[in-house]
């Protein structure tokens, strides 16, 4: 479970513990807060901006499709749903700041559900019409598993779903539902995004490490904070994304364990977290940090994330298929192969270039 933003203080004091930067060869020190800079205005700000507005497209075709449901309607509400996935891929990498406040990361994207919570949660709202799911005020107070994109996926593309094209019946409900579940999406992510706003609180404390920060207490914090972002959206991909649900071997494969899974956007999601990934390194200042410590080698790693995210676009199957085609798998496989590798090799690299001591687990919060 990700942590709230008021944990972030242990976690970073923590990892203050370990920035030695004894053991970095000698070259010049990097510029930390042109790294935190570039990276907030260039890669976080526009990428939680788009979100939201993709967010609020997605609730008016939402009410647009309870308003006057139609099959036409039903596949607007669809088209705005990959719209948002795919706003959201592109910053799911980062787990720190306003998106871990109030549960925002889980109130969007509650994955992995490996018992099924979720879908329990939601046959049993949609079995007894609860009306506190379909009111937007009270869903912000019920569980985590009913209020984001993985809930609506089920709304819009589970079974029962073609209802929602026809006025009246258990479409009505389902509607109703599903309307709110895209306001809160809307609500939530719009809150990020003005969480990263130029006066917003969080955002002064991100560009001016300091003691009396509650946050960072100096700007080498904020780097680490950051290289943990592109690494752990590396690994997520490479052992939750992909590893879990294909499985060792194709009739071990659990598609269901995927992201996404219903719509179809499995693949397109997990190409869009490397594209966010391959944004922050490009934009965020570290392709910077490694040409000037390895001259060429951000070109190595930018081509390998290009490689990943083609393969990933190139095969255009569902996930149940793919994972249980021997062929796919293999391309997959020998893909995570080499996100391992790529990933590593940035991860040392920008650790050596901004003198960081990286050797933990990326995903590792506390």
């Amino acid at each position: 479970m990700h942590r709230p933003i008021g944990s972030q203080r242990r976690a970073v004091t923590w990892a203050a513990a370990i920035l030695c930067a004894s053991t970095v060869a000698a070259h010049a020190e990097a510029d930390h807060a042109a790294i935190a800079r570039a990276a907030l205005t260039d890669y976080i700000r526009p990428g939680y901006t788009h979100l939201a507005e993709r967010a609020g497209a997605l609730q008016q075709k939402v009410v647009a499709l309870c308003a006057a449901p139609s099959a036409m309607a039903l596949k607007d509400a669809k088209s705005a749903f990959a719209g948002t996935v795919e706003a959201w891929g592109r910053v799911e990498p980062l787990r720190f700041g306003p998106i871990t406040q109030d549960h925002r990361y889980e109130r969007l994207f509650y994955w992995p559900d490996s018992k099924g919570l979720g879908s329990r949660q939601l046959r049993d709202a949609l079995a007894k019409h609860d009306a506190s799911a379909a009111d937007p005020t009270t869903l912000a107070g019920k569980s985590v598993a009913l209020q984001g994109l993985p809930a609506l996926e089920v709304l819009l593309y589970g079974d029962g779903a073609d209802a929602l094209a026809k006025p009246g019946g258990e479409g009505a409900f389902r509607c109703s539902f599903a309307a709110s579940v895209a306001a809160n999406i809307a609500a939530v992510t719009k809150d990020v995004a003005q969480g990263w706003s130029d006066q917003a609180p969080f955002a002064k404390d991100f560009l001016a490490p300091g003691p009396n920060n509650p946050f960072y207490r100096a700007p080498k914090e904020v780097t680490l904070e950051l290289l943990k972002a592109f690494s752990g959206g590396i690994e997520t991909v490479r052992d939750q994304k992909l590893a879990k649900p294909l499985g060792a071997k194709p009739d071990e494969a659990k598609p269901q364990l995927a992201a996404f899974p219903l719509s179809g956007l499995t693949l397109a999601n997990t190409a869009d977290n490397l594209d966010g990934v391959r944004e922050l390194f490009a934009k965020g200042g570290f392709a910077q940090v490694v040409h000037e410590d390895s001259p060429g080698v951000e070109d190595s790693i930018l081509f390998d994330l290009d490689h990943a995210i083609d393969v990933l676009r190139g095969i255009d199957k569902p996930f149940a298929e793919v994972a249980r085609d021997e062929e796919l798998r293999a391309k997959l496989e020998a893909l995570r192969v080499s996100l391992k590798s790529a990933g590593t090799t940035a991860s040392d690299a920008i650790a050596r270039g901004a003198g960081l001591t990286f050797g933990f687990n990326a995903m590792d919060r506390d």
